[in-house]
């Protein structure tokens, strides 16, 4: 019975911490959401997500940025982005710009 009573304990805290993760998650607004569905479908975009409420990241092909890629076309892609959300988004964002998952190519902010 201790040992059911202990069990019950843990997934009980453990389960409390696992909610407790998810509120802090961040909700796209639904202007995030329109922007983020149109950088999408744009050629050499192959993946946009929003890792925080001001940082949005772009994953760019070789079709966009060039192979190897070129860290000045990818601060223009960077640029044109951010323009782009000024008006769609009306809120200080930056855009990264990257190929591989940890390599950054390019960033332009917006405040």
């Amino acid at each position: 019975m201790r040992f059911f009573i202990i069990a019950a304990f843990f997934l009980v805290l453990t389960f409390s911490f696992s909610q407790s993760a998810r509120l802090e998650e961040y909700t796209l607004t639904a202007a995030q959401k329109h922007f983020t569905a149109i950088i999408r479908g744009l050629p050499g975009v192959t993946a946009a997500e929003w890792k925080s409420p001001v940082s949005f990241w772009v994953k760019a092909s070789s079709k966009a940025v060039g192979s190897p890629p070129r860290p000045q076309a990818a601060k223009q892609l960077a640029d044109i982005l951010v323009q782009r959300g000024r008006t769609a988004l009306r809120q200080p964002f930056c855009v990264h710009i990257y190929q591989e998952s940890a390599n950054e190519l390019a960033k332009s902010c917006m405040y």
